[in-house]
This record gives structure tokens, sequence and C-alpha cells, in this order.
């Protein structure tokens, strides 16, 4: 596990040797890889990686060569099936001179080209030089557990695992870029390709690029079947548990202390379960508390602890954390991003980084499985539009709009105004909507007709990706029911995009490596493949897993309601926060900075405030980008405020 950096001169012409730029590269991502770091410029080319060792602790460093050293290569992330791939590559004739992951592709690739890529199961962003070829290859994972991120400045193409490696060549730009804030306003993150600098892209999951003779070209190279088959829930159940204890057995390998994030709901539950019994002996797992009983999942996640065994830790995140640990954050993202259960997750991240080195999580399982219950709400959309129109907008909806105010986390009131908000829209947008935080026909209040002018998007939702249906694991037409249509758009988008985002950061911030045993690409195939019928109805969610993990768990784990992950934002808006808030909401500093309008921004603080209607979304969004931008592109000041808050 690492982070990686490199550039290129697109001219071909040779670099002059020094190593200074890749350096300052480097040392921009050190959180990534704290035990050492490597580069090398070589021809046209520079590549550099800081490393976190995991595996082949005393012969993986990088870069590493093929054989001839006609190639090299910088990686970031694990081949699980690497044990594997080396007896292949020996059958073919090829001398090994590490144990670790690293070589295991640049050997691949010499023998098979782009087209290693197919042998790999793992999670992975890499980078490879090819002498004879003069080629840069660059790819990224299936899911997109590990991040990848380019742009072409001054002639050069640089890139990097995060965009700070990116910002330290000094041929890079700042520069804002206008639509990706209207679809990080509207979402709560950033689509790839898209990054909120301007010129700076993200490469998609399961896609790679060729930069050959100055030309850059970028293809997919997996697209799995969205084809649901016939099968019985038995035979479902059996091949699931297979797919998943191969699937955890590969990621328990390590040459350092493993442990594993448990929050007592079915996924992260059922992983541990599972580690438990491979590994015939106590594993150690972490959760965390919040003082506020509505948020605090804690006694669930102990009670998994005890029925398994294993050796668990749980740290209570308290209020006065909240704003210490939020700030160590906003000096590592480099976009805004407002899931704002990142913060519990990097100080997760941060207390298991204390006894181990490894962990595994949950993500994947809700969207593969069907775990939100917004995919069940799609079915009751249909429901309440058969209702009479005047029925509905007439009597029901203003009396449910008339429901106290509750900060609580998922609220019936917060869930209800949801729902009514985007009921009657088409299945994507209300998708979106509802996922989602600023609509797109309010930007046109909310944002200065200098942002709006600089920006071609339409304010339907739709329009906030690309091609949606011609992404990862989308279907070519549309399927025939929403919540399957629901799923598939938050695996090609809301995943990789923001959780994986959130994960990636919030635990390489801890120099702390996550692994997620629900992203494997043979499981992912196999729950794409399900009916619909085995993951949702009208009663339950994730149906087939709760059924597979029943012989695992206590009876009411199964039973209890998905809670989510999250933290009292809502409350800390008016209260811990609040300093934040009234520096970077205030009039004069909205004015000076010339992106959102200052009636707006205050209306909807106003309305939060006297609990006329919950804006935690809304205010949260726009405070995230605030942090952003007075980091990266506003004016540096000290900040009497900011010293006030920390000392809360």
């Amino acid at each position: 596990m690492c982070g990686i950096v490199g550039y290129l001169n697109l001219d071909g012409e040779k670099l002059d040797g020094s190593k200074k730029i890749i350096s300052q590269m480097c040392q921009s991502i050190y959180h990534r890889g704290p035990d050492e770091d490597g580069m090398i410029v070589i021809d046209s080319a520079a590549l550099g990686m800081t490393r976190l060792s995991i595996i082949d602790l005393t012969t993986g460093q990088q870069p590493i060569a093929n054989g001839d050293e006609s190639a090299w290569i910088v990686f970031n992330g694990e081949i699980y099936n690497y044990k594997e791939l080396q007896e292949l590559l020996r059958k073919k004739g090829r001398t090994l001179r590490t144990s670790s992951d690293t070589e295991v592709i640049v050997q691949l690739y010499d023998e098979f080209g782009v087209d290693c890529l197919q042998y790999l199961e793992g999670m992975f962003a890499f980078a490879i030089w090819d002498r004879d070829k003069r080629r840069l290859f660059i790819a990224r994972d299936r899911m997109g557990e590990k991040p990848l991120h380019w742009g072409i400045f001054g002639g050069q193409l640089i890139f990097g695992s995060e965009i700070k490696g990116i910002l330290a060549h000094p041929n890079a730009q700042r520069e804002l870029n206008p639509e990706a804030l209207m679809r990080y306003l509207a979402l709560e993150y950033i689509p790839a390709p898209h990054s909120i600098f301007k010129g700076i892209n993200k490469l998609m999951p399961a896609h790679y690029m060729i930069i050959e003779n100055g030309d850059v070209s970028i293809r997919n190279y997996w697209n799995p079947s969205t084809k649901q088959i016939k099968i019985s829930e038995p035979e479902a159940r059996e091949q699931l548990m297979a797919l998943l204890k191969k699937s955890i057995e590969l990621r328990l390998i390590a040459d350092v202390p493993l442990g594993i994030f448990l929050s007592g709901g079915i996924d992260s539950s059922a992983i541990a379960a599972i580690a438990s019994q491979l590994k015939g002996e106590p594993i150690k797992t972490f959760s965390i508390g919040f003082a506020d009983k509505s948020f605090d999942e804690s006694a669930h996640a102990l009670a998994v602890a005890k029925h398994i065994g294993s050796d668990h830790k749980v740290m209570t995140f308290e209020p006065e954390l909240a704003f210490e640990t939020m700030q160590d954050l906003w000096q590592i993202l480099d976009e805004p991003l407002a899931d704002a259960s990142i913060l519990p997750t990097f100080f997760l991240s941060r207390l298991t980084k204390k006894h181990v080195t490894v962990a595994l999580a949950g993500e994947g399982g809700d969207e593969l499985f069907g775990g939100y219950p917004t995919y069940q709400a799609h079915g009751m959309a249909k429901l309440w539009s058969a209702l009479p129109r005047p029925l509905r907008r007439g009597l029901i909806e203003p009396a449910l709009r008339k429901l106290p105010v509750s900060h609580n986390n998922l609220s019936f009131d917060f869930k209800v105004k949801r729902f009514i908000s985007a009921a009657e829209e088409p299945t994507l947008r209300r998708h979106l909507r509802w996922m989602g935080s600023i609509r797109r026909s309010e930007h046109k209040h909310l944002l200065t007709r200098d942002i709006l002018n600089a920006c071609s998007l339409s304010e339907n939702e739709d329009e906030l990706f690309d091609s949606p249906f011609n992404r990862l694991m989308m279907p070519s037409s549309s399927i025939g029911d929403d919540p399957t249509l629901a799923m598939h758009l938050d695996l090609s988008t809301f995943l990789p995009d923001q959780l994986l985002v959130k994960s990636d950061r919030a635990s390489m911030a801890a120099s702390l490596e996550l692994r997620l045993p629900f992203l494997a690409y043979p499981l992912v195939e196999f729950a794409l493949s399900l009916p619909t019928s085995l993951k949702v109805n009208a009663t339950n969610t994730k149906v087939i897993l709760r059924n597979t993990a029943a012989p695992l768990l206590p009876e009411y784990i199964l039973k209890r309601p998905k809670k989510g992950f999250g933290i009292p934002v809502a409350k800390w808006i008016k209260s811990d926060f609040r300093p934040i808030v009234d520096e970077f909401l205030n009039e004069n500093f909205l004015r000076s900075q010339g992106i959102f309008e200052p009636a707006y921004v205050r209306n909807l603080l106003k309305q939060h405030d006297e609990g006329i209607a919950d804006r935690r979304k809304e205010l949260w969004t726009i405070l995230q980008f605030q942090w952003w931008w007075k980091k990266y592109l506003g004016t540096p000041r000290e900040s009497s405020i900011l010293s006030a808050v920390g000392r809360s």
C-alpha cells in the first residue's frame, strides 16, 4: 500500500535526471506511505512512490523493474492473488527477484502487455514506463478502490494518487472547475472523470491510459454483465458464502498486524464472523460510539464482538473532538466532500492504526445487495403516485411538511420530507435528489451570475454524469425495476466517487490500509446476476445477505434496521461548528468570494436555526466547499475564529 506520483514529457524529450520535482511530489503524499519512498527519472519519465509496507517487507521496495529493466513500475494497492500469479510466471520461465505483488504486475505486463489487467484480483493504481515502446501505461482497479488523478500542464502529463501530488509539480495550475462545483453541490461529491480543479481529471474505475508518441488514449477493460439469472435462494446462499470466504481469506494475507472495522451492521458483522472462523483465533475488531444515542451503534458492535469472541476495542467520539478531527482532515482532502461520515471513519482509522496496519471493512455491501432503505422507497413512490393528485397535493403533503423538525439521525420528519420532495420524479432523477444535497434547479438562486455563466449544464440531475448509462455497471437500456436501476447507479457513481474516496482518504490519512471483501470482482459479478427479489422486497433489505449470515450472528442483529455511520451535523451546525459557520457563511466573506449569493445562504441558515426546516445537508455541503476554497484558492490569512474553535 502506498501512494504514487509521476510525470512525462509528451514530446519525448529526455528529462535532465534531477529528482527534485518527483521528490517534492512524493513528499506531498507522505501520509500514504510513511515507511519509505522511492523514485526514478528515466528517459522522458519520472516515477515516484511512498510506501506503507504490508507484503514482502524486506525486498518490496519500489520502483521495481522487469527482468531486463526495460519496464519500471510504481504501484499503490494490493494484488490478493499474487501467489497464484507468481506460479504462473514461473511456469512461463520467468525468474522473480522479490516476493512482492508489485513485481508480479510488471512481469505480467512484460508477458501479456495491457492484458495483464485481466489476471489481477485486488485494489490497485499503477504506472509502468515501457522503455522499448516509449509508453506510459497507467491503470486503475475494477471497482475504483484506489484513486488515480492526472492532468496535462506545460507539455507534461502529470499523475498522482492524490491531487496534491499533482499540485506539487511546478507546472500544475490551481483553478476552480465551475461545472464540477455544480456537480458537487447537487451530489455531495464530484463524479469521475471530473475534479474540482480545471485541467485535473480522475481515471475512472476499470479503465487504463496509454500515453505514447504524445497521444493519450483511455479505455475500459472490464464491464460485467448486468443480466439477472434464475437461481434458487439456497443455491444463491451457498455460492455467496463460498465467494465471501474466498474474498476474506485472500484479504487476511499480510505480513503485519490486521483487524476489522465492526459497526454492528450486517456487512461488517458478516465479515468479522467469517474472518474469525477462517483465522481460528480471536481477531481484533474496532468500533466507535457517540454520546448522541440516536447515532450510537457501539452496543450492537459489542454484541457481535462477544458473539464471535473477538478482541474488541471501542472509543467514544465526543463533540469536542469533532472540530479537531475535521481540521486534520481538511489538511488531507484535495476536493470538497460532503459525506460527514468521513469524520468518524478517520477517527476510527486513527484508533485502529494504534494496534494494526491493515483493516477489513464492509463498503459495497449496501450497493451490491440492496441495503439502503432508499431502494425500498422507489417501490413506495409508485404507490404514492397512484394516490389522487388533489389528495396528495392538497392534504397529505402540506400536513407532512408541517411535521416538527428533528435533528436526530435519520429522523422521521427528515425521511418523509425527503421522500415527498422527489417521489413523482423519474427514477434516475428521483434517486439522485434523494441521495444528493442541493438540487440543480436551486443553483440559479444559490450561485452568482459569473459562476452560472461559466457552466453549460442544464437544471436536470440527469446531466450530472456525462453518460450515466455508459458507465461501469450501468445497463445499455433501462432495466425493469427501479430498485435495481438505483443500485446500479450507486455502484457506478456513489460507491467509487464518494464512499471509496471517503474510505481511502480517511484510512490513508492515518497510514492504515483498508481492504474491502465485498468488492472482490468475482463476488461483484455474482451479486449483479442475482434477481432483485433476493436483495430487496417490501419488508426487508439485503435479503440474501441476511439469510446467508444468519447462522453466524445474533438474531437481533439480523433484524435491526440500517442506521448508517453519521455524525450529528444538524446539531453541530448550531453549536460546536458555529464559529466556522459564522466565518465561512458571513455575508462579507461570501461577497468577497463571489461564488454564492449571500441572501440565499443566510436564508438557509435562518431556516435551520429557527427550526423551520432541516438544512443540514445544504449547509454542510457549502461549508465543506468553503474550507476547500480557502485552503486552495482563497487568500491565506490567520483566523482567530479557527483558533477559538480549536480550544472549544
